[in-house]
């Protein structure tokens, strides 16, 4: 879905300032990845569905397929952007750690402290002069490489606080390798396909083997995070459109709305009525 902060295919890379009125009461699923600070004011910032505070000297960091919506936000509410494409993240982060993403994932927002804050601060305006130096032949590579080194960096403050589970038996094999693509896969292919053999056919695996993969490196099976895909997908067409379940049934490839149903209370515990009116 594209938004304001989309990257084209001619753009890897986009920066500037916004007030997120886009996503006001509004959820979006990312088609790239995105760094926010906060510059000013308030918002609640509901990520994945989980909602936080983001004000003043905020960090956010969504990856490709994050759903993003805005709440609440005060007038003065402001932050610089960094929007980057999926494949810049997935050069970017290759071969780095799962357990890092599994932590951005349950930890998207930061207060930066004052050495933080001058740090991240210092990162984004190198990142505004790469984005304006439009001459520069090597302006996609420079900027690959200072994602890879945030991530490197968050990673390691986070390893050091104990709050990564860093395996040196996963990082850096086959193993993390195939987690990785079958992520990537996962982003691209889950309104259409649910069951853990297509991801392992594309990787040109066994089911078996790509299950044993994901739950050695991810503590979780295959069929677990694509399911918490799909649900995503379902949960922000029931909030964000006016579409029928069958209608949303029809995008996402359910065979009709009673299987979609069924589905989602399976996972969910209610039904996609009931969860719509919730909403």
């Amino acid at each position: 879905m594209r938004t304001p902060l989309s990257t084209t295919g001619s753009e890897q890379f986009i920066v500037g300032e916004s007030d997120l009125s886009h996503f006001l009461n509004h959820p979006c699923k990312l088609d790239c990845g995105v760094i926010l600070l906060c510059r000013s004011g308030q918002a609640d910032i509901q990520m994945n569905l989980r909602t936080s505070l983001m004000t003043q000297h905020c960090e956010v960091l969504l990856p490709p397929g994050a759903i993003i919506m805005t709440s609440a936000v005060s007038p003065d509410f402001k932050v610089s952007f960094f929007s980057f494409s999926l494949e810049l993240f997935n050069t970017a982060v290759y071969k780095l750690d799962p357990s890092l993403f599994l932590f951005l994932n349950n930890n998207p927002i930061h207060k930066l402290n004052q050495e933080s804050l001058f740090a991240a601060d210092l990162w984004m305006r190198r990142v505004e002069h790469i984005y304006d130096d439009r001459e520069n032949m090597f302006r996609n590579t420079i900027i690959k490489n200072l994602l890879q080194n945030m991530f490197l960096d968050i990673y390691d403050k986070a390893c050091r606080n104990k709050l990564c589970n860093y395996d040196e038996e996963i990082s850096g094999s086959r193993q993390l390798d195939l987690f990785h693509r079958f992520v990537s896969l996962l982003h691209e292919h889950c309104r259409q396909h649910r069951e853990v053999g297509f991801y392992a056919d594309k990787l040109c695996i066994s089911t078996r083997y790509l299950s044993a993969v994901v739950h050695n490196v991810a503590q979780e099976s295959a069929k677990e995070i694509i399911d918490r895909c799909v649900l995503l997908e379902i949960k922000v067409m029931l909030q964000s459109t006016t579409l029928t379940i069958q209608e949303i049934a029809d995008r996402l490839h359910f065979p009709d709305q009673s299987y979609l149903g069924r589905y989602f209370k399976r996972h969910t515990g209610i039904t996609p009525s009931q969860y719509r009116n919730q909403k």
